[in-house]
């Protein structure tokens, strides 16, 4: 089953999450630094609890044969590799070399070479065959991926027949944050939708791109990630600086910025910190 105790430390010199060119295919493209935040994210315990419910979802099977599409730091890779070991293979893919670095350090600190294989690679131009894999899963990528479509269609034709594509996707339309001045809260959450993704809204869009690439929708659940004290470790201290540079990007200054984060703080001094991101699980079968 799952391993938990490996740290990865990424030391490179290249710059910090930017926006791609307009050529780009997917809206980020992540560094060091990043990749650092998505080791400390990826190791909450809302974010485990995520890839728990996730995992029981996939439902691998000893044997099977899965890709793991923006794997980020391959946390959900080398968990499922242990649920379809010892004959089983997981292929796992990110755009960002800094991510791909840090997954094969993972999974070579948790010994998995033989059962993941981790490359650079893009979502919508997949370099497997037809028909090669049981299950896909995406967990929070495509709505990252401009061309969502194709990037779907991808997916759909590396699946085996009867195979299963899973996708987990959040609508920025349902992130509650408690705060004073919620006008300026919607702002700073809109921003980032308008500033890190193609499709911040991709829930409500998925389910005609599963039918367009000829897969059937066999079910959708939601989940929220909730947190009702302040922790500076929690998942939702781990989305402000994403945040805040997306809101000096959508024209938020900094002190309106400063202002809003000291208020969701002093909400623990009154015992009303609350938080809540709603996420959902699209499950297609080919």
């Amino acid at each position: 089953m799952a391993r938990s105790g490996v740290t990865i430390h990424i030391h490179l010199s290249e710059t910090e999450c930017t926006n791609i060119p307009k050529r780009g295919h997917w809206v980020l493209n992540c560094d060091a630094r990043a990749v650092a935040r998505l080791e400390k994210l990826y190791s909450t315990p809302q974010i485990v609890d995520q890839r728990r419910r996730l995992r029981g979802i996939v439902s691998a099977r000893p044997g099977e044969s899965g890709l793991d599409v923006g794997c980020g730091v391959a946390f959900l890779a080398c968990e499922l590799a242990g649920e379809v070991a010892p004959e089983g293979r997981i292929a796992a893919i990110d755009r960002s070399p800094a991510s791909v670095q840090a997954s094969k350090l993972r999974v070579a600190g948790e010994h998995l070479e033989k059962l993941v294989e981790v490359h650079v690679g893009d979502a919508i131009d997949l370099q497997f065959g037809d028909e090669t894999f049981d299950f896909v899963v995406g967990a929070q990528v495509y709505g990252y991926v401009q061309d969502v479509a194709r990037a779907i269609r991808e997916a759909a034709r590396v699946l085996r027949k009867g195979g299963r594509l899973v996708v987990l996707e959040s609508d920025w339309d349902m992130c509650i944050w408690q705060s004073r001045d919620r006008a300026l809260t919607r702002r700073i959450i809109a921003a980032r939708g308008a500033a890190q993704f193609a499709h911040p809204h991709l829930p409500c869009e998925l389910h005609r791109h599963l039918r367009a690439a000829g897969l059937s929708l066999s079910a959708v659940q939601s989940f929220s990630i909730i947190e009702t004290r302040y922790d500076p470790d929690s998942f939702s201290m781990g989305l402000l600086e994403p945040l805040r540079d997306a809101a000096l990007k959508q024209g938020i200054t900094e002190q309106e910025f400063v202002t809003w984060v000291a208020d969701l703080r002093s909400m623990t001094s009154v015992g009303e910190w609350f938080f809540c991101l709603d996420r959902f699980v699209f499950t297609a079968t080919k």
